[in-house]
């Protein structure tokens, strides 16, 4: 690494490459080898959950339509997928993930039907089921010189409210504005000035949202029956309350605060017009 430049050796297949870039954008998942190689710390939450994970098919699907239930285990979400597929992420406790795996197709189909119900129709088809534990990691840096962490290499949330994807591409969309802004100003894509408006655009949003999963997945999967009695009070008061739930939603699809060119819509191509 230079003043000017980051360079990086690639291999694959045997075959070596080295790569010289002005800005290294690590956006290689939460075992992120760039944070790792580059010695960014960690701060690490363990839910004492596993995330398990399948692809089921129903037999009367829902194009477009994303569903999540809370059991007594921990929210259950089913994902619209292709050809008339879902993606099955349910967060469980880590002494139950062994049992679930072990179950048969059908007993499996038998469990997760009697918690999602039948709006899917009758669930007719799983495929092989895999489980990871969850953790929420959060990189102590988002950028250094030269270097800017996205997506899960700069934080890892719990998958409750589905809110880890919508958090990268709002890394992706920002990052993208200020390095056009950058160019078109004729500055350093790479420097500090860019990192830092980088930096500070996303430092609110990614912070949020990180305490707000926390929250959720600890609120979810507690059975205490008091704490599970108030959780019971604030779903019925978000949907009995006129606009609390637009509000709700409009902030977990990030449509509150500072919004990015592209998602109001809007091509990056005319930043300056």
């Amino acid at each position: 690494m230079t003043p000017q430049w980051v360079e990086v050796q690639v291999a694959e297949g045997g075959v070596s490459e080295r790569l010289r870039t002005r800005l290294l954008v690590a956006a290689d998942g939460g075992d992120s080898s760039v944070r790792r190689l580059l010695g960014i710390g960690l701060r690490e939450r363990p839910y004492g959950q596993d995330a398990l994970i399948a692809t089921l098919t129903p037999d009367r699907p829902q194009p477009g339509v994303a569903f999540e239930r809370f059991t007594e285990s921990g929210p259950l979400a089913l994902l619209p997928m292709t050809e008339g597929r879902w993606s099955l992420v349910w967060s469980v406790p880590q002494d139950r993930t062994a049992g679930l795996l072990a179950l048969s197709d059908e007993a499996f189909l038998a469990r997760i039907q009697g918690y999602f119900g039948w709006r899917l129709g009758r669930l007719a088809r799983t495929s092989p089921r895999r489980a990871f534990p969850l953790v929420q990691r959060l990189a102590s840096e988002a950028t250094r010189p030269r270097v800017v962490l996205i997506g899960n290499a700069a934080h890892t949330l719990h998958p409750v409210a589905g809110q880890g994807l919508n958090l990268g591409l709002r890394d992706v969309a920002a990052l993208a504005e200020v390095l056009v802004a950058a160019r078109r100003a004729g500055d350093d894509v790479g420097g500090t000035a860019a990192l830092a408006a980088y930096r500070d655009w996303r430092r609110r949003d990614q912070a949020e949202v990180a305490a707000t999963t926390d929250l959720l997945a600890r609120l979810f999967v507690g059975g205490w029956p008091p704490l599970r009695a108030a959780r019971d009070l604030g779903l019925l008061g978000i949907e009995l309350v006129p606009g609390l739930r637009h509000q709700l939603a409009r902030r977990f699809m990030g449509r509150a605060g500072r919004q990015t060119r592209l998602a109001r819509g809007l091509p990056l191509e005319t930043l300056d017009g």
